[in-house]
């Protein structure tokens, strides 16, 4: 009798701890946990490496996935593997369909720019001035200080394109209306106390924006990367808060320029 051989290979600790980590310890598709504690208080993985295109794949899963993309020709690459649960591995690989496979290609893809983008945040820093701005939006006294925006004024319309969902688009224009006037002139006092302030936290967003469309042109992507970057730069003080200023820079053309 012959014997196929086996293309797999055993994954090292330290891959195992980079996909682990790589879903922030969840599984991806089902949001479960992926470690456990036992009754001896010691952590355990319960998860599994699971590969995209198949490390064997059968004759048929040949012939389905042949014009299907792939994240790297070496199906052992840790572009091909995922962490996942047990249950969600089983039922990925019995029966493999093309519609499952492109979800978890789609899926893997997202994690690797993410993690592009996220390993540039030790380069792209931002003006702790950012943070004066994010505690302004959120104190009580602020409605008394609003002055709406025209709608007839917004460049966001102009600036984006079908990769920007419609329910984003509506709710950058409506922090446009309701904010741009009222961070201008916060930037215009940030200036009077330190020249050319404006500018540097402009070139700083703008240089990351450059970044992120280097990863994935697409607006969403972008959109929500510049989001994330400031959250966590500003140590999360306010998310609603970040997604305000970066509708800002997207009026103010410093994104999807």
């Amino acid at each position: 009798m012959k014997f196929m051989q086996d293309n797999r290979r055993e994954f090292s600790d330290n891959e195992k701890m980079i996909l682990y980590n790589e879903v922030n310890g969840r599984c991806p598709i089902c949001g479960d946990v992926l470690t456990h504690r036992k009754k001896n208080n010691q952590i355990h993985k319960t998860f599994e490496v699971a590969h995209i295109y198949p490390a064997n794949p059968r004759p048929e899963e040949v012939v389905l996935l042949a014009q299907e993309q792939r994240l790297s020709s070496d199906v052992n690459d840790l572009k091909n593997v995922l962490a996942v649960c047990r249950k969600c591995h089983k039922i990925f690989d019995t029966p493999r369909t093309i519609d499952e496979y492109q979800k978890w290609f789609r899926l893997k893809q997202k994690l690797i720019q993410d993690t592009e983008v996220k390993s540039t945040y030790v380069i792209f820093n931002i003006e702790a001035e950012i943070r004066e701005i994010l505690e302004k939006l959120n104190t009580q006294s602020l409605e008394s200080e609003l002055v709406q925006l025209s709608y007839e004024s917004l460049k966001v319309d102009q600036k984006t394109n079908d990769t920007l969902p419609f329910a984003i688009k509506r709710s950058i224009k409506r922090d446009v209306v309701d904010y741009f006037d009222y961070i201008r002139r916060l930037f215009i006092e940030i200036d009077k106390v330190t020249p050319y302030k404006f500018n540097t936290l402009a070139a700083q967003i703008k240089g990351f924006y450059y970044k992120c469309m280097q990863v994935n042109p697409n607006q969403e992507y972008v959109y929500n990367s510049l989001v994330d970057w400031i959250d966590e730069k500003t140590d999360s003080y306010s998310r609603k808060a970040c997604e305000i200023v970066v509708a800002y820079f997207i009026q103010d053309c410093e994104v999807f320029s």
